[in-house]
């Protein structure tokens, strides 16, 4: 079976209420989140028709969670959490405030990856709402 070729869709191409989305997060939202819902957007566009709404218990899906990943470190600073983490970890002789510092680094860590996570979901939901409709 010969492979359609895809196009990346502009976001002026996008449904209205999937710009309006956007644009309020680019105004509403941290530096960066927007940026992380547009890309995870176009990417659920990509993926919903044939993949059905995101779940991220499934297994099998690494060049999903990959491209989640790439998203968490362009635009959510998941790298600099990921390096207190691991900082934080390298310490020995633990004393009040390295646990401290170990518990903020854990806590920006899930934070970061909780906020990827969550905009994926987001897109997911939008798009599988936008394709779904009837014509």
């Amino acid at each position: 079976m010969r492979r359609r070729q895809s196009r990346s869709v502009t976001l002026a191409e996008w449904p209205r209420t999937l710009r309006w989305v956007i644009e309020a997060a680019e105004h509403e939202c941290p530096r960066g989140h927007a940026s992380a819902l547009r890309e995870l957007t176009a990417l659920a566009l990509r993926k919903v028709p044939a993949r059905g709404i995101f779940d991220p218990a499934v297994r099998g899906e690494e060049d999903l969670f990959a491209a989640i990943e790439s998203v968490a470190k362009v635009h959510l600073e998941f790298v600099d959490a990921r390096m207190a983490w691991r900082s934080a970890l390298d310490a020995t002789n633990l004393n009040l405030d390295q646990r401290d510092a170990l518990e903020q680094a854990a806590l920006q860590v899930q934070s970061v990856s909780d906020t990827a996570y969550f905009y994926t979901g987001l897109a997911f939901g939008l798009a599988f709402v936008y394709v779904s409709r009837p014509a």
